[in-house]
This record gives C-alpha cells, structure tokens and sequence, in this order.
C-alpha cells in the first residue's frame, strides 16, 4: 500500500473528511503529515534513512517518495546480496516509519529513530541466516547503523 501512496495519512483522511490533527507526530512540527513527508521529508525519516543507506554503505540521500522508490528500482534486485539487501531495508524502513507514526498518534509512545533502527538489522540479519548468498554481506554489516544527533 506504500508504493501506491494508499496509507491512510493524515492528508488522505481530511479528503475523507475525517478530522485528526494535521500535524506530524513524528517531527512534532506543525507540519501536515503528508506521504513524502511522513517516508522522507520528516527529520525523523531523514534520520532513519541516512542511518540505514550508511549501514549499506551507500552514499545517497533521498528527497521524496517517487525519487526514492525509482532509485530502489534501478538498485534492488534478486541476484545481488547486496542489492537484495537493500530491498528489504527499504521496507523495514518503510514499515518501521508507518509503525512508529501510529505508535505516536494513536499510543503517544515515543521512540527515537536510533532505537528503531536497531531493529532493521536484526531483521535483516535473522531473514539472511536462510540466504546462503547473503552470508557474506552480512558479514560486513556486523553492526548497527551510526546516527549523529
């Protein structure tokens, strides 16, 4: 539902007439939450991104949605480890953010991008323990991804 921009975010809800705070919970900026900004723009995401695509060991930045998704295309694919890898922790990422939007919006439980990250990793380390291809990569990614306040 993602990468068809059919989530249920908070621009998507006032079309439907159905009044939440417009809001970003995740940056606390009176900032509406919008699909690019909720997966993108948001400090939070920027954070958890430049986290992930460090960790990866890929130099790249990501603007919004469309930007994002066309680069994943051309770069994730099924017969490079590496490439695969980045497929997957896309959509950690990507379910990871949903997750901790409605954590916050509809829980009022905080969590900081570093702590959520570290979930990713693991993730990606426990589905890599079937994928014999994988075992190499993983090897290099034997850490968590580094985050600068």
């Amino acid at each position: 539902m993602a990468i068809q921009r059919r989530l249920a975010t908070v621009d998507r809800l006032a079309k439907w007439e159905i009044q939440v705070s417009q809001s970003c919970v995740l940056c606390e900026r009176d900032i509406e939450e919008t699909h690019d900004h909720l997966f993108f723009k948001c400090p939070y995401s920027q954070s958890l991104w430049k986290g992930m695509l460090g960790w990866l060991r890929y130099q790249r930045s990501v603007a919004n949605w469309e930007a994002g998704v066309k680069w994943l295309s051309v770069n994730a694919n099924n017969r490079n480890p590496r490439k695969t890898i980045l497929g997957v922790v896309f959509a950690a990422a990507v379910y990871h953010i949903w997750m901790k939007r409605n954590d916050r919006r509809f829980q009022n439980q905080k969590r900081e991008a570093k702590d959520r990250a570290k979930d990713i990793p693991i993730q990606v380390h426990i589905t890599g323990q079937q994928k014999c291809k994988w075992k190499p990569v993983l090897i290099t990614l034997n850490d968590y991804p580094n985050f600068k306040p």
